[in-house]
């Protein structure tokens, strides 16, 4: 990949990705959470994924897939690729698999109720033989005393689920990574845990976000961590809302990551962008020089609710 030099004065809305998420509008159906803007962000990395993928019928593997849009939409962007989800919940699985239906692709999707830390996740995943792995996992910093839903809590520092995910696939080996991840959740540690299975960071997407739901709750759990990046800059929440309502702002993460020897530079890099987006905001955004392709994106919260708009059509 050719490096990364941006210099643009403002970051783009990240609204203009949402195209991708318009065939998954009613009556294509949503487990009990679901957050869009994640899930758009893992979108746009996976595809960038998939297109590196040189097999003619690729194997895809997503983890903790929800209502499976992510896998669904690579379904869409390759018509000879199969698809074998996972997730904890049976409702997500029985949602996932509705959906399929709906959208023609049940032939090529199967979806199976499992525990990412089990030996049957494993198990099936190594049977399946994957080529692209994805996931898009709960990231929310998780204090001991308080315990977040299922959808959202990733233990004490917000990485467990992407930990067993990164040693999943240091076992299957698949060619080629899609993750999701925060600056909430030491970010460069995922870049490090990522080279010792044996993966590179390839390219990253970013989108700045205001608080949610989850991540507001823990607020003062999150200023006590050492390497939870947050900006609380008035011009920065400004940006995302004009009435006061954001607390603060963080960035969404997700990435490529490639079969390497020599991952564990990049994580510099990615430790940088947050330190820098703490103590600068946007601006440190606006001028990102990189070895690999870097994208930013704005989601402030009039866009936000558009994407919620599109999704469930009201």
């Amino acid at each position: 990949m050719s490096p990364s030099h941006r210099t643009d004065t403002t970051l783009p809305s990240f609204i203009d990705e949402a195209d991708r998420l318009r065939a998954f509008t009613p009556p294509f159906a949503f487990s009990a959470f679901f957050s869009p803007e994640d899930t758009l962000l893992c979108a746009c990395a996976s595809e960038a994924a998939l297109r590196q993928i040189d097999a003619n019928e690729p194997r895809i593997a997503e983890l903790t897939t929800g209502s499976g849009l992510v896998g669904l939409r690579m379904l869409q962007v390759n018509q000879s690729a199969r698809l074998a989800a996972l997730d904890v919940e049976t409702t997500a699985v029985s949602v996932a698999t509705e959906n399929a239906v709906r959208l023609g692709l049940s032939d090529r999707a199967r979806f199976t109720r499992a525990d990412l830390w089990s030996s049957s996740t494993l198990n099936t995943l190594r049977a399946f033989n994957p080529d692209l792995l994805i996931c898009n996992p709960p990231y929310v910093p998780e204090p001991s005393e308080q315990i977040l839903q299922i959808e959202a809590g990733a233990g004490l520092d917000g990485t467990a689920h992407l930990e067993r995910t990164l040693e999943v696939a240091s076992d299957i080996t698949p060619e080629i990574l899609a993750l999701s991840w925060c600056s909430l959740s030491d970010p460069a540690k995922i870049i490090r845990l990522a080279s010792r299975a044996g993966y590179a960071l390839d390219s990253l997407f970013i989108v700045v976000i205001a608080d949610g739901e989850y991540s507001g709750s823990v607020h003062e759990y999150i200023r006590t961590l050492p390497h939870a990046y947050i900006n609380e800059q008035r011009e920065t929440l400004d940006a995302l809302a004009t009435d006061g309502s954001v607390r603060f702002a963080y960035l969404l993460m997700a990435g490529v990551f490639t079969k390497s020897d020599d991952g564990d530079g990049i994580a510099d890099l990615v430790q940088r962008i947050c330190e820098r987006f703490s103590s600068e905001g946007l601006t440190s955004l606006t001028s990102i020089q990189a070895p690999i392709p870097v994208k930013a994106w704005l989601l402030n919260r009039r866009d936000e609710l558009e994407l919620r708009v599109i999704l469930h059509g009201k």
